[in-house]
């Protein structure tokens, strides 16, 4: 018989598992391609970076240049020299002062419209004037000035955030601007002092530093800004903290350049190409197919071992259990059709091998039905409830409780129920019991001290029971004596601590010893189990023991005519767990 769906195939279902496997080096090719054209977009892009940054460069450098002349026409002049070395008189040098001096440092200002011209002089005698004239001593002071001029530096440039937190009416202007600062000497060396240009950025850097969108101004960085898009602070603040040459941040690829003698560092910032997505797909996609396949291919072979595994366990069961089971089949592949032959040849032998077992069949099916006609437990249960309705109506009302609880005890200890029993069923049974002992013994107290939160925790079936038992066959020596039993649980972390304490005769410290030594040794005394007062206590410690080993073991303590004491641990159990 032929496979019935193609798709089912176990042949169709490898070559499938195969055609994807083909996928992986097709995809592999176009992961390449696109790692190819993604590294040369990143070289363009990084090539278009350093044409930005070198522009900037150029221009920067123009105006540093444009400066260095005007100040050196400044200092070319004699008479602005003389006249800052030279004491100041009123009388002979204001008409000068006024004509000549200022209208030549005027003409110098009016050559440069970039800029704002400050003379810082040393010589305290001449009048401020102009604007333009100041004296040195108003500047100083401040950190800047103080540390160029101690330098041996000729000039420097200084950038806005070099006077941040400096508030001064005498100081050139720093905002938005680059300074460049001269030290003016005579031909004698003699220091005169400072020539000041304040220049606005724009000059320097072609495109407006107040749009975040294309300069974005911190510190000694200007960051330029070719996305097209506004970007986040974060990514800023780790732009401007590399300060690697080039690197990627993210999808933006960065170039970072330092200008020799300049107050600042040029960052370039372009948006790297979206290939760089599609290249993370097609990787994804790589990974995905592979791992679809060879998890395809690990599941069908598992399958196809499974299957003959189970094929073979289940051939050996039915031939163990007379040809009476079959062999499951799943799906619709070659070996389902391979174990559909097999369960007719299993069949066939289960007819045979019937034909031969129907006499004893017979004969055995005749006693069974026998067998259902005696006695069972629930006969047991009705004719106990029936007994119990007539005690009731000749007025017995106490030995019909008992009789019922009686009945309860019978149901609890032959029913099929697991070994493990809630704490509170055991509790329930526990009462059935006292029930019937308070016929014998009226003046018997029973008092439980269980939290509610462990009514559900599970303990070993009729565990409670015999201890009772053995705490009134030993504690009363008269039925008109009087007996408190107390039992009280207690959590301790994951443990119960179960105690069963009773005020009745007490055990001697003799009998006491040996008894213990009795429950955890697990061999028995002869003094201990010739009057048979231990075998309910032993039975029960076998049985903590075989549960929950030897940590569950009885412990009995005992005051002679005071108390007696029985505990033991249980972990803490609930069903389901």
């Amino acid at each position: 018989m032929k496979t019935r769906l193609f798709k089912d195939s176990i042949y169709t279902k490898f070559l499938l598992q195969l055609l994807l496997l083909a996928l992986i080096p097709i995809t592999l090719v176009i992961v390449i391609l696109f790692y190819i054209i993604n590294r040369d977009n990143a070289a363009s892009k990084y090539e278009l970076n350093a044409s930005v940054t070198d522009s900037i460069i150029t221009n920067i450098n123009n105006n540093m240049d444009f400066t260095t002349r005007t100040t050196q026409s400044l200092l070319s002049s004699n008479d602005l020299i003389s006249f800052l070395n030279n004491q100041y008189s009123m009388k002979k040098d204001y008409t000068n002062y006024i004509s000549s001096i200022q209208s030549y440092v005027q003409a110098t200002i009016n050559a440069d419209l970039r800029s704002n011209i400050y003379i810082y002089m040393d010589n305290s005698s001449i009048p401020m004037s102009m604007d333009v004239f100041y004296h040195l001593s108003d500047i100083s002071s401040e950190a800047p000035i103080a540390d160029f001029i101690k330098t041996n530096k000729v000039e420097q440039w200084f950038c806005e955030s070099d006077f941040s937190g400096i508030s001064n009416p005498y100081l050139f202007s720093t905002k938005n601007c680059f300074v460049y600062v001269r030290k003016a000497y005579d031909f004698r060396k003699n220091f005169l002092g400072l020539i000041v240009f304040s220049i606005p950025e724009k000059y320097f850097l072609p495109y407006k530093t107040d749009d975040k969108s294309t300069v974005f101004a911190k510190d000694d960085t200007r960051t330029v800004n070719l996305t097209g898009d506004i970007l986040p602070e974060k990514l800023l603040s780790a732009i401007q903290t590399s300060k690697k040459s080039l690197s990627q941040i993210d999808d933006f690829l960065i170039t970072c350049e330092s200008l020799q003698n300049f107050p600042i560092t040029i960052i370039t910032v372009t948006k790297a190409s979206n290939n760089r997505y599609y290249l993370a797909t097609f990787l994804a996609g790589l990974g995905f197919f592979t791992l679809l396949a060879i998890f395809l291919c690990l599941r069908n072979l598992r399958q196809i071992v499974l299957q003959m595994n189970n094929c073979l366990t289940a051939m050996d069961h039915s031939i163990n259990n007379n040809y009476r089971t079959r062999i499951p089949v799943f799906g619709n592949n070659e070996i389902s059709h391979i174990c559909q032959r097999i369960n007719l040849l299993l069949t066939q032998a289960a007819e045979l091998s019937q034909q031969n077992a129907l006499k004893e069949a017979s004969n055995k099916e005749n006693r069974l039905i026998a067998l259902q006609h005696q006695i069972n437990p629930h006969f047991i249960y009705n004719t106990m409830e029936v007994f119990s309705s007539k005690m009731k109506l000749y007025g017995h009302y106490e030995e019909s409780d008992c009789l019922v609880a009686f009945a309860n005890i019978f149901r609890y200890n032959i029913s099929t129920d697991d070994a493990l029993v809630e704490t509170e069923q055991e509790l329930r049974q526990l009462h059935n019991y006292l029930r019937i002992q308070k016929l014998r013994y009226p003046l018997l107290d029973f008092q439980s001290n269980i939290p509610e939160t462990l009514y559900h925790a599970l303990i070993p079936k009729f565990t409670l029971q015999p201890i009772i038992e053995n705490a009134i066959s030993h504690g009363i020596v008269d039925s008109r004596q009087s007996l408190a039993i107390m039992i009280k649980v207690q959590k301790e972390e994951d443990t119960l601590l179960f105690t069963i304490k009773d005020n009745g005769a007490g055990i001697s410290a003799e009998k006491i010893a040996t008894i213990n030594a009795f429950l955890h040794s697990g061999t028995p005394s002869s003094s201990v189990s010739s009057d048979g007062h231990s075998v309910g206590l032993k039975n029960v410690n076998i049985r903590l023991e075989l549960y929950f080993g030897k940590e569950s073991r009885l412990t009995l303590t005992s005051i002679p005519g005071t108390e007696t004491c029985v505990s033991f641990y249980i972990p803490l159990l609930y069903k389901n767990t």
